[in-house]
């Protein structure tokens, strides 16, 4: 049987190797899921918004809400925190909050925030509303 000798003398080839290790092992970590929730694509959050016990966040400003909105949802802006956080600290943290922004990041952080203030099911929309084709809502 042949052995495969690597020689690890040249300090480039070694920084290489444990560099390339590295970045196949954190794959997995690069996964939708974190301890604050999930990311999910439209198809599998419009199931979800026929659930019981799930409930529709909307935290974008009341301006991008006014120009359109998935209906049913409850608008809560994540840019005014303390509004933010005194608006989330009353609903019930056994229900399932479905979350969505204009892209994606302010659904995130939100989630995060929630995440940190007790509640424990939490999903937001991948892409946000901008990638949003379902029904929408003008106010």
């Amino acid at each position: 049987m042949n052995r495969i000798k690597m020689n690890f003398k040249n300090p480039l080839l070694l920084f290489s190797s444990i560099l390339l290790i590295s970045f196949f092992y954190s794959l997995p970590l690069q996964a939708q899921e974190t301890t604050a929730g999930k990311t999910v694509k439209q198809k599998k959050f419009e199931k979800l918004l026929k659930k019981k016990n799930t409930v529709l966040l909307d935290v974008r400003t009341p301006e991008e809400y006014k120009e359109g909105h998935i209906p049913g949802s409850i608008l809560i802006d994540f840019l005014k925190k303390d509004g933010f956080k005194e608006n989330v600290s009353t609903l019930d943290k056994n229900k399932t909050y479905l979350l969505y922004c204009r892209s994606g990041k302010r659904s995130n952080n939100a989630k995060v925030l929630m995440n940190e203030m007790g509640f424990s099911k939490l999903i937001d929309l991948k892409g946000g509303f901008s990638e949003w084709t379902g029904e929408k809502e003008i106010k």
